[in-house]
């Protein structure tokens, strides 16, 4: 007995979950296995103490509190002892929970096989792993916006009181995760747009808009409020959130007000740097190819009638050029993780040219991606758990070093703080001072980071003939972008 068209379709789409879930699955097992248990910056340092400690005045974390992001940790941390390696753990959880909105998202254009291809690539994607990976809040904000994404297409086909404040609510959970993707907040603007010629009158419209925005005010106290208890009074967040948001605008926050790199060179780094070659292909010239082939057959062989059409693509082009400029003007360049969200929407968009037309050349790319990306990602996740941080080397040096000692630092002392070193540091900003400290140190080993003398240099001190390096430590800047290496010198006295 022959087996009808029909039946035949269900057993490849039954096999093709069967693969789907096996892949899966073994993306979790090796991400979990390489999840981080190194602090390895200021930044990490802050999130470790908040989950076991937390208290936004001393800085743990740091400002704004990333409210749901440690909360998360804080349920795994019951089960995983590290703290580090909890925020880890937790990044990887949310991560896998991506899969159901970006599948969902593709499903809307595309058969069911080619949803499960797409989702694929974009899971697998290289830097994704490394990030999902690490104790820092990227990964959890980039899988909570896809769900936010996601509600905002069910929220635009749907007049469901649910699907409407869906949004609403995910975009709280998006902030309270990471602030700085504010910029998505457009979104909803986009959606209240789209609403207007649903109303009959300008009236019941702008009491739709009334009721949408005492919500999401309301949402977003939820957790502004929380942040505003813990500091025990108002005067001290708000004296909290200036300043978190003049030194953003200040050298540390790496905004475009503090730089002196040229707008355009700016523009250049972010977009092919940052965002094509680090975020998208992982520094991977096999993977940037394969993206690079895409591209090439949407202008050669496809048409663009449907994306002209589709309305909601429209809307998230809005928000990649919302967040792309505020990456420009308002995040730090030296950092890849900030273009993070940019990459997987970046992919949809592209991969959604090929919505139900994908030829056979377009799912030999996409296998592909698959194999290469997870081939790359899951190289680069295990070296990272494997090697320490070059600061994590630069304090197993120091404290093999014999004799009294004093080391002079910038951010490193965060993690020295955490480790609790068993040597004698110091976090130094101004030459003078570090001038005056040599007063109290004359029988002492006078160490300093390069980036001590870099800031010596800078307020017109060269000093090169003061110091001799005595070594140097490498980590991968890939995931270590400010202190993937570290110079010690020794302060040479007259």
């Amino acid at each position: 007995m022959k087996l009808s068209l029909d039946d035949s379709n269900k057993k490849i789409t039954l096999i093709a979950w069967a693969m789907f879930l096996i892949f899966v699955s073994y993306t979790l097992y090796f991400r979990l296995v390489d999840a981080s248990e190194w602090a390895r910056s200021w930044d990490q340092v802050d999130f470790a103490l908040g989950i076991t400690d937390y208290d936004l005045f001393s800085m743990q974390p740091h400002f704004p509190g990333y409210p749901y992001f440690i909360l998360g940790g804080m349920m795994v941390h019951r089960w995983v002892g590290d703290p580090i390696h909890a925020l880890s753990v937790f990044n990887t959880m949310i991560t896998l929970s991506s899969l159901v909105p970006i599948y969902l998202l593709f499903k809307r254009r595309s058969p069911v096989l080619q949803a499960l291809l797409f989702t694929a690539v974009i899971h697998s994607m290289g830097y994704l792993w490394v990030m999902s990976t690490e104790a820092m809040s990227e990964a959890a904000a980039v899988s909570v916006l896809w769900w936010y994404v996601w509600s905002l297409y069910q929220a635009s086909r749907s007049s469901a009181l649910g699907w409407r404040i869906l949004p609403l609510f995910l975009f709280s959970v998006l902030l309270g995760v990471r602030l700085s993707y504010l910029p998505f907040g457009l979104g909803i603007l986009w959606f209240w747009w789209r609403e207007r010629r649903a109303f009959l009158t300008k009236k019941s419209y702008a009491q739709f808009i009334l009721i949408q925005s005492f919500l999401a005010v309301g949402f977003q106290l939820i957790w502004v409020v929380g942040l505003l208890l813990s500091t025990g009074s108002f005067s001290t967040f708000i004296e909290l959130a200036f300043g978190f948001v003049a030194g953003h605008f200040t050298e540390w926050g790496g905004a475009v007000t503090a730089d002196s790199m040229p707008l355009w060179e700016r523009m250049i780094m972010l977009f092919f740097y940052n965002l094509g070659w680090t975020a998208l292909s992982a520094r991977s010239w096999v993977i940037l190819g394969l993206y690079v082939t895409l591209f090439l057959l949407i202008i050669f062989q496809f048409s663009k009638t449907r994306f002209k059409k589709d309305t909601f693509l429209h809307g998230l082009l809005l928000l990649w050029i919302a967040y792309f400029l505020w990456a420009l003007f308002a995040q730090n360049i030296d950092k890849p993780r900030h273009i993070l969200p940019l990459s997987g929407l970046s992919v949809y968009i592209l991969l959604h040219f090929y919505a139900d037309r994908a030829k056979m050349v377009v799912i030999g790319v996409g296998i592909s991606l698959v194999i290469v990306q997870t081939w790359v990602g899951q190289g680069l996740a295990e070296k990272k758990a494997e090697h320490p941080p070059a600061v994590y080397q630069l304090t197993q040096h120091i404290s093999g070093l014999k004799g009294q000692k004093v080391v002079y630092t910038w951010e490193e002392s965060r993690v020295m703080d955490y480790l609790s070193v068993d040597f004698a540091y110091k976090k130094i900003f101004t030459y003078d001072y570090f001038q005056s400290e040599l007063t109290f140190n004359k029988d002492k080993r006078v160490l300093l980071t390069d980036h001590v003398i870099k800031g010596f240099e800078k307020q017109g001190y060269d000093v090169q003939n003061r110091v001799r390096k005595i070594a140097e430590f490498n980590s991968n800047d890939l995931y270590d972008p400010v202190y993937g290496k570290i110079e010690l010198y020794e302060w040479i006295r007259k």
